[in-house]
């Protein structure tokens, strides 16, 4: 079975609320990321007291995870601004393992 893959983006927030900003994120992202091809969901944490969310996309091969770069960027880009939030890193992942999740 080929592997699958991931992209995490991590953010840093002066925000006080930054579980509920990076909900109302999530909201805005799904029915957007859905759209794409190959994508398989979504994992969001989240570090309140120390101002840092990381978001989690999983896809289904690495032609699914890079067709989906640019519109990821723009996007991602587009949303720190509008959060007053800023990007720390965004970086492609293999999946070595996912278990318990079906």
């Amino acid at each position: 079975m080929p592997p699958m893959f991931a992209n995490m983006t991590s953010i840093r927030s002066e925000r006080s609320d930054l579980e509920t900003d990076a909900q109302a994120a999530v909201e805005a992202l799904l029915p957007w990321l859905g759209q794409f091809d190959g994508y398989r969901g979504m994992i969001v944490l989240t570090d309140g007291e120390n101002g840092r969310a990381h978001f989690v996309t999983f896809w289904e091969d690495e032609d699914a995870l890079k067709r989906s770069a640019q519109g990821r960027q723009q996007v991602r880009e587009q949303m720190a601004k509008t959060a007053g939030a800023e990007i720390e890193s965004s970086q492609p992942y293999v999946v070595s393992l996912l278990e318990g999740f079906e």
